[in-house]
């Protein structure tokens, strides 16, 4: 069986780490938050090797992970390039109402985040949300979706 790598791709305040933890929490998929793991970079230090080194470490002992990300940005194309040649990847977009993005981020926790303004949320969301790839999958979160909903949609997603 390959090692299979989950992406969830969205925008901050989709709803990304709290489907991770409930998938990671109930199925054979271990979930890796990837903000703690740049937040804890030496100076210097490069943190897509850091976090390639984290999943490295972690397929050591797990056939399917998951990490979260905006899917956007400098390196991410590189960094997903270096992961694709050593493992399936599947990309699923979580979405929502960029508002509603918004206002989940003014009021959840902000412990293990990066800090970001408001300004910078609205900035990385609108070109978070504008990312294509070829999605396994695609989970519209802006109801919010209850755990079974977000289960089932993982269930249903090819392995292959």
């Amino acid at each position: 069986m390959s090692k299979i790598l989950y992406m969830l791709i969205g925008p901050k305040g989709a709803g990304k780490t709290y489907i991770g933890t409930l998938v990671g929490r109930c199925t054979d998929i271990a979930f890796i938050r990837v903000e703690p793991i740049w937040l804890a970079l030496a100076p210097g230090e490069d943190g897509w090797k850091k976090v390639e080194g984290v999943l490295d470490e972690t397929f050591r002992t797990r056939d399917k992970v998951m990490i979260e990300s905006l899917g956007a940005g400098e390196g991410f194309r590189g960094f997903h390039a270096a992961l694709a040649a050593k493992y399936l990847i599947k990309m699923i977009r979580v979405f929502a109402d960029l508002d509603t993005c918004l206002r989940r981020v003014q009021t959840r926790s902000r412990a293990d985040l990066i800090p970001v303004s408001d300004e910078k949320v609205v900035e990385y969301n609108k070109v978070a949300s504008q990312v294509v790839y070829d999605w396994a999958f695609e989970l519209d979160n802006t109801a919010p979706l209850n755990d079974g909903e977000i289960l089932a949609a993982f269930g249903r997603i090819p392995v292959q």
